[in-house]
């Protein structure tokens, strides 16, 4: 295992996030703050869930998640209901708007990407390698188990 590879791997993903941050669009979409895109894309992968499973899923204490969840309500980006096999139970969703401002933001993601990408870039061959590094912290984290590379 080169170390220095993987320290400049690390060291260019966050240029790269800095990079694709500085040419997010300043209009027509709504703007959301880091842990409340970590929600939004959570909700997103893998469903409404509790405040709680959030919390866990995300790493986030309560405290940050519930500011993130007000103001992600407070754009219209999730709605907050009571479990109706549950009514002391709370399932956050995301709205048609946050599924509508996600496609423009990817939508972006792309455009940003493709001005700088080399000729012959196997996109997915980065796409499996970053995710399963991604997935793998998560479930050291989480210790859930990560999921398989794409063949």
């Amino acid at each position: 295992m080169d170390d220095e590879a993987l320290a400049d791997l690390a060291d260019a993903v966050l240029v790269l996030g800095r990079e694709i941050e500085a040419r997010h669009p300043r209009t027509g979409f709504v703007d959301v703050a880091v842990n409340e895109r970590l929600v939004l894309r959570s909700l997103d992968r893998d469903g409404e869930a509790t405040p709680s499973a959030l919390a866990e899923r995300l790493g986030l204490q309560r405290s940050n998640l519930s500011t993130a969840l007000r103001g992600l309500e407070a754009k219209g980006l999730i709605v907050r209901e009571h479990d109706g096999s549950d009514g002391r139970a709370v399932i956050v969703r995301s709205t048609a708007l946050a599924a509508h401002n996600l496609a423009l933001l990817r939508e972006r993601w792309s455009e940003v990407l493709r001005s700088a990408l080399p000729d012959g870039a196997d996109v997915r061959e980065a796409v499996d390698l970053v995710g399963a590094l991604a997935d793998g912290l998560v479930a050291a984290r989480t210790l859930a188990p990560p999921r398989p590379l794409h063949d």
